[in-house]
């Protein structure tokens, strides 16, 4: 009969970083040596206790609560700039208002980029698909807490003026008679 490994006991570490599932930053937790070895450290998440490491995740926390600070005076900024801000999109439709598809969250992002803000397409809450013509108040998430609205004004395009001029000079002139050669 073979003998059994040994259960090894679990090892406590301190998350220097928030890991899904185990715990975030500054916790103390168990997790089996392989775990530890093999994903916890090399990756940089975690460290053995020591006195140093308490510091070590003081220094973090301070750091990413400014990187947060900032984040979240940009991201009221940008609000107070998209307060007035409206976004046309054209898109064809049939009778009676309704669209050939949908308008999108990656098409409100791609339409708000042209007009020089950067916001991120999961960003963008559409509560109904919107599928008809018409004027909508689109909520955008940009940061925590932070939202913002804009009007949405979705227009069926106007017919091409070039396409009637191309038609017009496409109609062949009279020729003139060519004169014959004695």
């Amino acid at each position: 009969m073979a003998k059994k490994a040994p259960v090894k006991a679990p090892l406590k570490l301190m998350l220097l970083a928030e890991v899904k599932g185990l715990g975030s930053l500054g916790d103390v937790v168990k997790v089996r040596a392989g775990y530890a070895r093999n994903y916890l450290v090399p990756r940089g998440l975690a460290t053995k206790q020591g006195d140093d490491t308490l510091q070590r995740v003081t220094a973090i926390r301070k750091r990413a609560a400014a990187l947060e600070q900032k984040n979240q005076e940009q991201a009221k900024s940008a609000a107070a700039a998209l307060a007035n801000v409206s976004i046309h999109i054209e898109s064809k439709s049939g009778e009676g208002g309704h669209l050939y598809g949908s308008v999108t969250a990656a098409m409100i992002a791609e339409a708000l980029g042209k007009q020089g803000y950067k916001v991120a397409e999961s960003g963008v809450t559409l509560e109904n698909p919107i599928k008809e013509l018409g004027i909508y108040d689109v909520a955008l998430k940009l940061h925590g807490d932070v939202e913002a609205k804009v009007k949405l004004y979705v227009v069926s395009p106007a017919p091409d003026k070039s396409e009637k001029a191309k038609t017009e000079k496409a109609k062949p002139e009279k020729a003139k008679p060519e004169k014959a050669k004695k």
